[in-house]
Order: C-alpha cells, then structure tokens, then sequence
C-alpha cells in the first residue's frame, strides 16, 4: 500500500562517507520498504567511498567544505538551486520534505522555502558554538515555524537547539545499523589475519580522537606484543597523522584510507576491539552500533554522545577523553579477560538488535502519523491523505 510523497533532503551524503549519509541512506530505503515513495535530495561528491546512487536520488550543485564543529562539513553551493528546487517541489509535490542537519543555508532552508506539504528536521550533531544561531535568530526562527515535526537522535543532539529555542516540541529516535549488512557471522578480511586488531573507523579530524589511539598503541604493546592499530578513514589531514607514528610502531599501525561501503563490514569482523577515542560532540556514534551488531566489543571515550549508547561494562567499556593511558588500559583488558569480552559482545548484540533499521523506519513513520494527525486537528480535520 502506497503511503505518499517523502523527500529526504541532506547535504551530506554517499558517496561522501560518515554517520548523516549512512542514515538518509537507510531511512530511505526502509520507507521504501514500509510503502513509500522516498527520495533524497543532496548535492554532488566528486571522491569518496565506492558508491553507486539508487534510481531515487536527486544531485543539485557541489559541496563547499567549511570548518563547522570540529570537523569538515560540506555545504552544497549552486546558482540554481533555487529554481532546481522550486521546480523540484513543484513537479513532485511531496507529501513530506524531511531535512537532515541544521536548518541551515543553503539546500535544507531552500528546500522548506518551497515545500508544499508537511516539513520534519532530524538533529543529527551535538554542537557548543551556537553564535550564528543567535545571531541570526529571528530569521532561523521563520524556518522553524515552517517546520510541522522535529527529530533527534539523541538528547545530546537537541540540547543545543533548546538552548536557543526553549519552546519547540521534539521526539528522540535513535540513529539505526543496518542488520543485514553488520552481522556477527561475516567472514574476516584475509589480509589483516595474525594480529590483535584494534580498529579506528572515522574522518582523520581532531574531534575522532585519532590522535588518541595512536598515542595508546606503545602502551597496548608493552602488554599484548601481537597487537595492531587498523584505521579505516580518508581526509586532508591523514598524512599527519601518519607522520606522528613513532617509528619503533610504524609496522603496528596500519591505514587502509578510505574503503568500499560493501567491504567496511568486514573490517569490523576482521577487529579483536573497535575503539572511537572522540573528544566530544558526538551526538551517538554509528560506529558504536555498527561495531556491536558484528560483534566486536567496543572501546569509547565517555562523551556526552557516547555515554547515551554505551552502558559502561555492559555493552562496551569508556575511557576518559584525552586519555591515551586510560584509552590503552581499557583496550588491554578487552584483549586479555576473555570473561568481560564475551559479556561485551553480548551486550552489544542486544543493543545492536534494538535499533535495527525496521525498528527505526517504523518510528519514523509513527511520528509522521502522529504530527499529521496533530496538525490536522488543528485546521478542523483537514488532512492530506496518505
């Protein structure tokens, strides 16, 4: 049964790799499952991981990289988007345009400029700067109006935004993994046999927390000789952080740069421990998810993001942030108490298992229901049908 129209607009997505483009990506396609005709709309990625666009995915202008929240983020920049999007909106006429980030220049404001049916955000980064927010206040706020439903992944996520917008009504559904593709019984990539693989999957940014896992390795080794540090990752500033490889350790730390989203599965099977050392402003860690559903206990800074998914010795075990030392010492008793592994992974499975991606696509669709019941409540009745 068809439910209607959904337009998934984001600036970041395939083949630009990272946690926003992984969910639009499945949100999409399990709405498609669920019944509806959902497309994305996002901008055009030269590079990148090894992609190849679904039939329902609309490309408009090319990414501007900014330095936004401690990281590298591209805003999509076009003379035409305007007309693109307003012809876009006006041949489709979307039952639901759903932004993914920031109500933010310049697709996803476009985009609620010229939508024609009912407009949802989802929060995906927890952020501290929130000067522009501020400054530009009154006139984010006319955008906010324009928007009938509000997502976040987390409560880290929306709390900035409450900061500024005190009075907006929200609901929390949780970033979903991909089960069918993240799973405990794929099999492990040859060419990373006979170590002890620790695993670092992200950007090479300063926010990842990097830096932290390649000062931990001389420590990891002094206790288990056989490990290796695994970095799974592409940027501007990957070469840097190569060269802070002591030299002693540059055989025990390996980086496979940017990997084919069909492959970086078997990474995580391929891992004794998955560690994300990130320094804050993480809103919930895909990663984290990603590495329990294929079973690999996981390792990660206790963040306001992070602490949100992980239950410290249940389903993974947090460090401090900054700490190389406590970062190793976590990672040595992963390696070596076979007891704490095995709880690990079965708590992470379960977590895993709670937010599989029918899970996920269904609250979706529940609050779409619920906010078009709600606002149709308020204009006497009269709702589109779906």
């Amino acid at each position: 049964m068809k439910r209607g129209k959904v337009l998934l607009v984001s600036d970041v997505y395939y083949p630009y790799p990272g946690g926003i483009s992984e969910h639009v990506h499945q949100l999409a396609r399990h709405l498609r499952n669920r019944g509806w005709d959902a497309y994305i709309l996002t901008t055009n990625f030269r590079g990148g991981v090894e992609f190849d666009d679904p039939p329902y995915v609309f490309r408009v202008g090319f990414p501007v990289k900014i330095l936004f929240n401690g990281s590298i983020a591209p805003v999509a920049v076009s003379f035409r988007i305007n007309s693109y999007v307003k012809r876009l909106m006006n041949r489709m006429r979307f039952d639901i345009v759903h932004i993914h980030g920031q109500v933010a220049p310049v697709l996803p404001m476009v985009s609620l400029k010229f939508s024609t049916g009912y407009n949802f955000i989802t929060f995906h980064a927890a952020h501290k700067k929130k000067f522009l927010y501020k400054l530009f206040k009154p006139y984010v706020r006319d955008y906010f109006n324009r928007l009938h439903g509000r997502i976040a992944v987390s409560k880290a996520a929306i709390k900035p935004i409450l900061e500024i917008f005190p009075d907006i009504e929200y609901r929390i559904i949780p970033n979903g993994v991909d089960l069918e593709r993240f799973r405990p019984d794929l099999q492990p990539l040859p060419h990373l046999k006979g170590y002890r693989n620790v695993l670092f999957v992200g950007r090479p940014e300063p926010r990842k927390g990097l830096k932290y896992a390649i000062l931990a390795m001389p420590h990891i080794l002094r206790e288990v000789p056989d490990a290796r540090l695994v970095v799974v990752g592409d940027g501007p500033l990957l070469g840097w952080y190569k060269s802070m490889v002591p030299e002693e350790i540059k055989d025990r730390v390996l980086f496979e740069g940017k990997v084919p989203v069909s492959i970086l599965p078997r990474y995580y099977r391929s891992a004794d421990v998955f560690v994300s050392p990130a320094t804050g402003m993480e809103s919930f860690g895909l990663v984290l998810l990603e590495a329990m559903a294929t079973g690999t206990p996981v390792v990660a800074a206790r963040n306001e993001g992070y602490s949100l998914v992980i239950k410290d010795r249940v389903n993974g075990l947090l460090c401090n942030v900054e700490d190389e030392v406590d970062l190793a010492d976590k990672v040595i008793r992963v390696l070596k108490e076979r007891e704490l592994r095995e709880r690990l992974i079965k708590g992470g499975l379960e977590t895993a298992r709670r937010h599989g991606w029918d899970r996920i696509a269904a609250e979706v669709e529940r609050y779409y229901f619920d906010v078009i019941a709600r606002e149709g409540s308020h204009e006497g009745g009269r709702v589109r049908t779906l």
